[in-house]
């Protein structure tokens, strides 16, 4: 598949007004300041078409006009494939001029912002939600994830990984073509597209990923884990989990200690942890602090401040005030 049949292959419908377009991508996507450059108040030979399919979003995007978009942090991991032009590209510290022939990776780990938009540029946008490109990263590690992923922003799509992350892409843009699809091979397609983009980019885990016969959990620690990232709103003892590893309390509390580096207890801390601050953290779920504290089990509120500030660094307020603004009197 050539990325320059894009525009054939997710067809849309030209969109002159800015102040649409603007409405239709944030709604795509995330909440952004979009404009263009310059004072032609109507885009030219614009287009944007998203399809949102089960834990992924893939679009095609063209303003046919100089432009910039700064959503600011968003709350999934993305992928910009450019098709045409050139797209400035930042995301925390890293910056990438994106051509035909490369793609940029943002995290929801850094501020994303696209400076710079040629008018003749377009890209295809895929939106992938944050908690599936975890799980597929601890699938493919063979153990749970304890540190956040990052990527290194420039992606050679001229690689030979490159070009096989490329070939499983083209594979979902023509599902998303062709009507409807059955879920569980959206669910397939997506997953292997995260798995490929994995091993294809230069990451956090490039080093472990590489590592050959990596050791995997064993069978009574794998069961742990699934069912407390499964059911994160029970609060299970340890006991329970014991109970359904098969295996004794101690017993699995050792094979915690020496698989995953913590105590199933803490592990399911760390768990609910993640989860509160995912809502937090959600643009469209405007709840109070105390809200999602309880929903994820935490009671105190000094002693969940004190646990999410050591996982994340920031109280849970101001998480919770960056992406909603104050809490209400």
């Amino acid at each position: 598949m050539r990325f320059s049949d894009q525009e054939s292959i997710l067809p849309s419908a030209p969109e002159g007004d800015l102040d649409r377009f603007r409405e239709k991508l944030n709604a795509a996507y995330y909440p952004a300041l979009v404009d263009v450059v310059g004072e032609r108040p109507r885009l030219h030979n614009a287009r944007l078409n998203a399809v949102p399919l089960h834990r992924s979003t893939i679009g095609f995007v063209r303003f046919g006009h100089q432009a910039l978009v700064d959503p600011g942090r968003i709350d999934s991991y993305h992928v910009n494939v450019a098709v045409a032009g050139a797209i400035g590209s930042v995301c925390g510290s890293q910056s990438v001029l994106v051509a035909p022939g490369t793609a940029a990776i943002f995290t929801p780990n850094g501020r994303t912002r696209l400076p710079f938009w040629s008018d003749d540029a377009a890209q295809l946008c895929i939106k992938l939600d944050k908690r599936m490109v975890e799980e597929e990263l601890a699938v493919a590690l063979g153990r749970p994830v304890g540190r956040p992923l990052d990527f290194s922003m420039a992606l050679d799509l001229a690689s030979t990984a490159g070009r096989r992350w490329q070939q499983t892409l083209g594979l979902l843009v023509e599902s998303a073509a062709t009507g409807p699809t059955p879920p569980a091979v959206l669910d397939h397609l997506e997953r292997a597209l995260v798995g490929e983009l994995l091993f294809a980019s230069r990451n956090s885990f490039s080093e472990e990923l590489a590592e050959p016969g990596a050791k995997l959990l064993p069978r009574t620690v794998r069961r742990v884990v699934d069912l407390i990232e499964s059911s994160p709103e029970r609060l299970f003892t340890a006991g329970d989990l014991a109970q359904h590893a098969g295996v004794g309390v101690r017993r699995l509390e050792q094979a915690f200690k020496e698989h995953v580096g913590s105590s199933p207890l803490a592990y399911q801390t760390l768990v609910r942890l993640r989860r509160a601050g995912e809502d937090l953290r959600d643009p469209h779920r405007d709840e109070t602090v105390t809200t999602v504290m309880h929903r994820w089990g935490f009671s105190n509120h000094a002693r969940f401040a004190a646990l999410y500030r050591r996982e994340f660094g920031v109280n849970p307020a101001d998480a919770r005030r960056a992406a909603h603004g104050p809490e209400p009197e």
